[in-house]
């Protein structure tokens, strides 16, 4: 901060040397008066800027948490939890089970939500999966949470929300 603060004075002391210094040498010192105004407010807003700033970026009330603003009662998953097995019994032991019928592992996508992450509204994903489909026909690549955040002018959290549940 104080080396900004610095070059703003810097720059507000030579554009006032600039501005005045030939109105002055002519005489013509109302024009010399008339210049000096931007030079004063540069000058100005060096000394006033960095604390204007440093009372933007503080926080004056405490915001809610997203998990605190969007009620969940409990997450539900996408699908169905997998059977359990049944329990063998003594003489099953002795005996080797075929393998149940299921989809390889490989073919089953991970759709569960996680627990800890919240319900986001389905035009928000929409959006997201909006942007994160354009990403990935441009780049050739996925698009990162902070710049899915960046795109859609959204918190980090929350585009990481969003994109654990695309």
């Amino acid at each position: 901060m104080r080396a900004g603060t610095r070059l703003l004075h810097l720059c507000g002391l030579l554009t006032l040397a600039l501005n005045t210094a030939e109105p002055l040498l002519a005489g013509r010192y109302g024009r010399a008066c008339l210049d000096t105004v931007a030079p004063l407010l540069l000058l100005g807003w060096g000394h006033v800027g960095p604390a204007f700033l440093a009372q933007v970026h503080t926080l004056t009330h405490p915001t809610p948490s997203l998990e605190a603003a969007t009620p969940i009662l409990e997450p539900v998953p996408d699908e169905a939890p997998a059977p359990e097995p049944p329990t063998p019994t003594p003489v099953e032991e002795l005996e080797p089970t075929p393998a149940p019928a299921t989809a390889p592992p490989a073919a089953v996508a991970k759709t569960t939500r996680p627990a800890s992450s919240p319900a986001l509204p389905a035009a928000l994903l929409d959006a997201a999966r909006r942007i994160a489909d354009a990403h990935r026909a441009e780049h050739g690549t996925p698009i990162t949470a902070t710049h899915l955040g960046t795109r859609m002018g959204i918190a980090l959290p929350v585009a990481t929300t969003a994109l654990a549940q695309l």
